[in-house]
């Protein structure tokens, strides 16, 4: 049996938790690659199933569990029905599956489907720190909001990305902007995070912890058309619903848990989106659709119309690891951290 070197968790609880283990190497399932990782970038995902939030630690249902829903990394390879979209050799970036290991190991199992030939012109790391976040925008903002993927002719529409400073916000802003050709206000209550949002493409910078509507139109802007909103919906969701012009569209990233009044919505026709990035390969429902997209993402990145939103590189090491959950868990990260190399 070949074994391999993991950094993973017998139990649930803090970063304490964390330590370095040998594990079998995955068998591959019939539509599966071997990966041998390269990188690995750090999402809240990480964190919510170390401390099993909700019980998303044991849908692994393994006594080791392995976190890590982005990696990059080499095909070493390929299950019986993979066809001939993936050979030995090639070089992929992916988010894999909540219900399966993750891939902080030296090699990882995951479904063929999901995965995108990595960008040619990025390294490891820098591939390491996309999937995740741009899957979560181009399903919640182009498939959810149906925001055509190629600019309109007339005025631009507006989008607000609450949370612009995040891994996901540094993408929705680039796509956003540079794909889909909208103007992007983004919201960030601090210097740092709202230079980052400019850097990135966003024309206004608001602050969410202050009267966003007032920001806005000290800015000239009466409403916005789109709202990606990645922070907690509980807090913010009547003032967000309230700046959208009619017939606007907000997608949340988290569930809203509290009761919310949706009546106002409805003479302006408001509609609400929901975005679980995961549930393609949780639900088993059209996987294949994840694996297009990353390759559509990987050739706006080699053609420089996107940036990786990689900021933070850390060794991988137990300590590392932890460092990055911490990190994340303040809820103050600028763009990506990634852990390389495995």
């Amino acid at each position: 049996m070949r074994m391999m070197k993991a950094l993973g968790q017998t139990q649930f609880g803090g970063t304490e938790v964390l330590k370095e283990v040998s594990l079998p190497v995955p068998e591959l399932r019939v539509t599966d690659l071997l990966v041998r990782v390269k990188a690995v970038g750090i999402n809240p995902a990480d964190t919510q199933v170390r401390a099993n939030v909700g019980g998303v630690g044991q849908l692994q249902q393994e006594a080791v569990v392995v976190t890590g829903w982005d990696g990059a990394g080499m095909v070493e390879e390929v299950g019986s029905a993979v066809g001939g979209r993936f050979r030995p050799g090639d070089e992929v970036f992916f988010a894999g599956d909540l219900t399966r290991r993750g891939c902080h190991a030296e090699y990882v199992a995951v479904d063929s489907r999901l995965a995108g030939h990595k960008p040619a012109s990025l390294s490891f790391a820098e591939s390491a720190a996309v999937p995740l976040a741009a899957l979560t925008v181009w399903e919640g903002m182009i498939e959810g909001c149906g925001i055509p993927r190629e600019p309109r002719l007339g005025n631009p529409q507006r989008a607000l990305v609450v949370g612009g400073a995040g891994g996901v916000g540094t993408m929705a802003i680039q796509i956003l902007s540079r794909v889909c050709g909208l103007q992007v206000v983004a919201t960030a209550s601090r210097r740092e995070s709202a230079e980052h949002c400019r850097k990135m493409g966003a024309s206004v910078v608001i602050d969410h912890y202050k009267n966003m509507k007032e920001q806005l139109s000290a800015s000239g802007i009466a409403s916005v058309d789109y709202v990606l909103n990645t922070a907690d919906p509980n807090t913010h969701f009547e003032a967000l619903t309230a700046l959208l012009a009619p017939l606007g569209k907000m997608c949340c990233i988290q569930p809203i848990t509290k009761p919310v009044n949706l009546a106002p919505l409805f003479q302006r026709r408001i509609s609400v989106v929901f975005e679980a990035m995961f549930a393609r390969s949780m639900l088993r429902v059209s996987p294949e659709a994840q694996g297009a997209i990353l390759d559509h993402v990987s050739m706006l990145l080699d053609a420089g119309t996107l940036r990786t939103p990689l900021v933070k590189k850390l060794l991988w090491t137990v300590a590392a690891l932890a460092e990055a959950h911490a990190l994340s868990e303040t809820g103050r990260a600028i763009g990506k951290t990634v852990l390389a190399p495995v």
